[in-house]
C-alpha cells in the first residue's frame, strides 16, 4: 500500500541530531575558522582594529573581520561581502549545537558566519505574537558559558 505525504521529509541520515556541548575551560581558545580571543573572562572573535592589541588565536580559514565602514551603502557591502560570509563554525559552534544564552534559555545554532552564529530559541505562548521561536546572533561567551551578542 502506498501512502500519500503532504511534504517530503529529508532522509534520516541528512538530519543532524542536536548536541549539547560542554563549554571550554576558562581561558581556553577554541580551534575555529575565525580568530578567537579571550579577554576579561569573555571569549570573542576580535575585529581587525583590536586584533593587534589583544592576544588571540588566528582563525584556520579567516583573518579578523574588517571594521565596518560608516554609511549605509558601504556598510551593506561590508555585511554582504565580509561579515555574513558562511563559515564551518564560529568559535567552535557548529549548526545543530545546543547552547545556553545569557538569560539561561537554551538555543540551537542554525548557521554560522564570520560575524557570529545565528541561534533559534523557543518563545513562550503569548497573545501578542503567533510565533513559537525567534532567532538572534550570538558573538561572545561569558565566564559562565552563556552566549550573548
Amino acid at each position: 500500500m502506498q501512502t500519500i505525504t503532504l511534504f517530503e521529509l529529508p532522509p534520516a541520515e541528512a538530519v543532524r541530531p542536536t548536541r549539547r556541548r560542554r563549554p571550554l575551560a576558562l581561558g581556553e581558545l577554541p580551534v575555529s575558522s575565525v580568530p578567537a580571543a579571550y579577554d576579561r573572562e569573555h571569549l570573542y572573535s576580535p575585529k581587525a582594529n583590536t586584533a593587534a592589541a589583544v592576544d588571540h588565536r588566528p582563525g584556520d580559514q579567516f583573518p579578523p573581520l574588517p571594521v565596518p565602514p560608516s554609511g549605509p551603502k558601504a556598510w551593506g557591502a561590508w555585511w554582504r561581502d565580509e561579515a555574513s560570509m558562511p563559515t564551518p563554525d564560529y568559535l567552535g559552534l557548529e549548526p545543530g549545537d545546543v547552547i545556553t544564552l545569557h538569560d539561561g534559555d537554551t538555543a540551537t545554532v542554525v548557521s554560522t558566519c564570520r560575524f557570529g552564529a545565528v541561534v533559534r530559541y523557543a518563545l513562550p505562548p503569548s497573545d501578542w505574537h503567533d510565533q513559537d521561536h525567534a532567532e538572534m546572533y550570538v558573538t561572545a561567551r561569558n565566564q559562565f558559558g552563556h552566549w550573548y551578542r
